[in-house]
């Protein structure tokens, strides 16, 4: 009986540690908290339930962007630093380090959904490849926030009236746009955003229309402008070497969950815009708080000048950094993206 019992012993200890070396840690950085129904609605429940849905012993810890103390511009570092596994990628915070991003989400070029998916689908292949290359990461999926458009404290007609105003962009090549149109451009943080409109820091700033209405931006603007300044592009980024320690079948799995969950993201993003854009204005809306801003309806004019701005200087400024890191990058991009535009 004795020696029964310990051999008992033995093969539960093996049994345990056996299941303890199976499971495959995953530490994974999501949106912020502040995006909205996207991140708690959608993300953290994929990745909560990301084992059982894979049938894969992913012991997965998720954790929002804003509790880790770190600046969404590191997300790249943080994964070739092997400080964690997957994140869930903010494409214009971190173009910088890595200019197509950028150049899948040109702003000033394109203003709906079905060009958004073209561009994606003929250039998701190319951002994937320059992370691999330069970042020791592999591109899981691409999604959108939908169009980055206007929200403004003070009466706007157009978007020649953006001259003289003071507009909180995101990005580089956002201020190179607004100041093209004669705006003064303030890149602010998202979370700081609300503050610099209640203040009159800024007159008008630039998110989708469900993230202003979530973030309470549209307590302090009256006017709504849906002009797409451009489509909040994001993705899902894994590290190459979390990546090769998964067998060729466990990556056929995980990426066929990231292809699922990536198809459910448009559909929700292009339904919560509808919906976030209706509340805004005043009209029924499912989700979000009703709120009353005057509809400021984009003119063929408006769409004009500003595809006008973005050919001809957002496009070469985003050439020539891209150029820099990726020789032959231009070329790549016009071959693939640009007949997506037209």
């Amino acid at each position: 009986m004795k020696r029964f019992l310990i051999f008992l012993g033995i093969a539960i200890l093996f049994a345990v540690s056996w299941l303890m070396f199976a499971q495959i840690p995953l530490r994974v950085i999501g949106q912020p908290v502040s995006t909205g129904l996207l991140q708690h609605a959608k993300e953290e429940p994929f990745f909560r339930g990301l084992a059982d849905a894979t049938g894969l012993p992913f012991q997965v810890s998720y954790q929002p962007l804003n509790t880790i103390g770190l600046k969404d511009t590191y997300q790249l570092q943080m994964l070739k630093d092997g400080l964690f596994d997957l994140v869930s990628l903010r494409f214009i915070q971190n173009s910088e380090a890595e200019p197509s991003l950028q150049g899948i989400d040109l702003v000033g070029l394109y203003a709906d959904y079905d060009t958004a998916r073209r561009v994606v689908l003929h250039y998701a292949d190319t951002v994937d490849r320059y992370l691999r290359e330069t970042f020791d990461t592999k591109l899981l999926g691409v999604w959108t926030f939908g169009p980055q458009v206007f929200f403004c404290r003070v009466p706007i007609q157009g978007i020649e009236d953006l001259a003289g105003l003071k507009v909180r962009v995101a990005s580089p090549s956002m201020a190179t746009l607004i100041s093209a149109l004669g705006g003064t451009p303030a890149i602010i943080p998202f979370d700081d955003t609300k503050n610099a409109l209640a203040i009159g820091l800024v007159d008008c700033a630039i998110t989708s229309a469900a993230s202003a209405n979530f973030a309470g931006w549209t307590e302090h603007t009256r006017y709504y402008f849906p002009l797409a300044v451009h489509f909040g592009l994001n993705g899902y980024a894994i590290s190459l070497k979390k990546w090769h320690q998964l067998s060729s079948k466990d990556q056929e799995i995980l990426q066929g969950a990231f292809d699922a969950y990536v198809e459910d993201l448009w559909r929700f993003s292009q339904e919560t815009h509808q919906d976030a854009s209706d509340c805004i204005v005043g009209r029924p809306c499912r989700n979000g708080t009703p709120y009353q801003l005057t509809l400021v309806e984009p003119s063929p004019n408006d769409i004009r000048v500003f595809k006008d701005i973005a050919q001809t200087r957002v496009l070469p400024e985003w050439a020539e950094k891209c150029e820099q890191v990726h020789p032959g990058c231009l070329r790549e991009w016009e071959a693939k993206v640009l007949p997506q535009l037209h």
